[in-house]
Formats: structure tokens, C-alpha cells, sequence
């Protein structure tokens, strides 16, 4: 007896739809598939404040979303793909949930911000059709140039249009005292860029984890207009050291001089003689 399989997997339209249509379920195979991983991988704070191990469980999600198989894997397939124990994948899905990479359903927040639908291999041969039938009626060189010069355009658009949304602000840090932060940079013609947005939040996460108030660390740089941000001390009138001392305390300077004059040992009656040679000399 033979037995059918109930699920199929092939890159063919055509098959797609006859399995379809007698009822299999299908997978569709990706011809070499990749994904976008931007060089600010290398200096982002949130990725960069993970230890070498959860950066590689992270980078293992992205091949799992590219090859369209992370939101259809129970967690357990999940912890074997990621050669991760049940308690080691309840601590990495707690961390990345907190760091806002991923739902509670194993879902990339920002996959579709960052790649885009051109990068599909399908949607590449239809475009590149399409040119080949204008190009047809006219010059195929010069045609071949301004496609080149559209496509290029379009895919910088797109590229600047991700690094604009690439900052995500904490939800630990008051958008209103941020929004004003930001003004106020503008307004001393320092408009902060996503590089700088991105180094002065690691550091209010810093003072955050050392107790302070980021609100209060903020509001501090703004009424000073500083252009970056600050620790706030103590009160500074709590570390000023007298340099005189009341009058019912000894002087330290005094002390200190006398105890100098104690340890003096004062020249024996050689040297004075040879002192005295010397001088009768000159």
C-alpha cells in the first residue's frame, strides 16, 4: 500500500496549484533564499548589549523568518533549531519579548520595515520581463541605462526610508521630555542623527540601570542646553571641603609643617666645617 504524503513542498506554480486543487497541503520552496542584515548590526546598543550567544540566537530567528518557517514551528522545533534547552529558550524569549524583537508568538516586530517585497526572486524576473517588452520597441542600451538609473533611485528611496525608522524609542523614557530634548538640539543647531539618537539612549540606559531618573537627566540638558547627556551628581554644596578650618580645629597646614620641622635633622659638625672651607674659598 502506498501512502501519500499530506503535505508537499516545491518552487513550481503549476504544481502549486494541482495540489491544491486535490487537496494537499503546500510549501512553497525559496530558490537560495536571504534577507536584509544592515552593517548597524555592528554598533547597535540593543543588539550590541547582548551577550555573543543571544546575538547568534537572534541571527538564527532571522534565517528561520527568511526561510518562512519560524511562525509555523512549535516552541520546542524552535529550542532543537537554536540547539537550545526548554529553560535556555524560556530566558531567550523573555530577553528578546523585553528588547521588543519579537511577540509573545515568536513574531519579528520589524521584519517587513526591513526587507521588502523586491528582494523575492519572482518578483525580480517579472520586473526584469516587463523591461525587456518596453525595451522592445526602442533603444535597447539606452533603455537598459534609465532602468538601471530607476531601480538604483528607488532602492535608495527605500533604503533611507528603513534607516529613518531604524530608532526605537524605550518605552522607560518620556516621549514629551524626549520630543523637547530633541527641539532643543535644533534649536542650537545640533540636530541629533539616528547615530547620535542611538548612543545617547544606550547611555540614559546606563544612568537608568545606575539609579537615575532619565526624566530628570534630560530636563537637566535641556535647561543647561547641553547637546548630549549627563550623570546628575549630589549636591555640590555636600563636596565642598573647606580650605580653612574652624577656629575650635587645629590647622592642618600648621601640623603638617610642624611635624616637618620634628624630622629635620640638622647638620652634623663636619659638614658645618666644610661649609664654612668652602665659603673662605669664594
Amino acid at each position: 500500500m502506498i501512502t501519500i504524503p499530506k503535505r508537499v513542498t516545491t518552487s513550481s506554480p503549476a504544481e502549486v496549484s494541482l495540489f491544491l486543487k486535490v487537496g494537499f497541503k503546500v510549501e512553497k520552496n525559496m530558490a537560495n533564499p536571504w534577507f536584509r542584515l544592515y552593517s548597524e548590526f555592528a554598533h547597535d546598543p540593543k543588539i550590541q548589549m547582548l551577550s555573543e550567544a543571544m546575538q547568534r540566537r537572534y541571527v538564527m530567528l532571522l534565517c528561520l523568518r527568511c526561510s518562512e518557517t519560524l511562525e509555523t514551528l512549535h516552541e520546542t522545533e524552535i529550542a532543537f533549531q537554536l540547539r537550545l534547552s526548554e529553560a535556555e529558550l524560556l530566558e531567550t524569549k523573555q530577553l528578546f519579548i523585553n528588547k521588543n524583537f519579537i511577540d509573545k508568538h515568536w513574531k519579528l516586530l520589524n521584519w517587513d520595515k526591513r526587507q521588502f517585497v523586491s528582494d523575492s526572486s519572482s518578483m525580480r524576473v517579472r520586473k526584469h520581463r516587463d523591461k525587456k517588452k518596453q525595451a522592445s520597441n526602442g533603444n535597447e542600451t539606452l533603455q537598459k541605462r534609465q532602468s538601471n538609473a530607476i531601480d538604483t533611485d528607488t532602492e535608495q528611496k527605500q533604503i533611507n526610508k528603513a534607516t529613518s525608522v531604524a530608532v526605537v524609542l524605550p518605552d522607560w523614557i518620556p516621549q514629551e521630555t524626549w520630543d523637547a530634548f530633541l527641539q532643543m538640539r535644533k534649536r542650537i543647531k545640533k540636530p541629533a542623527t539616528d547615530y547620535a539618537i542611538k548612543l545617547i539612549i544606550a547611555k540614559l540606559e546606563r544612568f537608568k540601570s545606575n539609579g537615575q531618573d532619565v526624566k530628570q537627566v534630560l530636563e537637566k540638558s535641556i535647561t543647561s542646553g547641553w547637546q548630549d547627556v549627563f550623570e546628575i551628581k549630589g549636591n555640590p554644596a555636600d563636596n565642598i571641603r573647606l580650605t580653612v578650618p574652624p577656629s575650635n580645629e587645629p590647622n592642618p597646614v600648621l601640623l603638617k609643617i610642624e611635624a616637618d620641622r620634628k624630622k629635620a635633622v640638622p647638620p652634623s659638625l663636619e659638614t658645618l666645617a666644610r661649609m664654612a672651607q668652602l665659603r673662605s674659598k669664594a
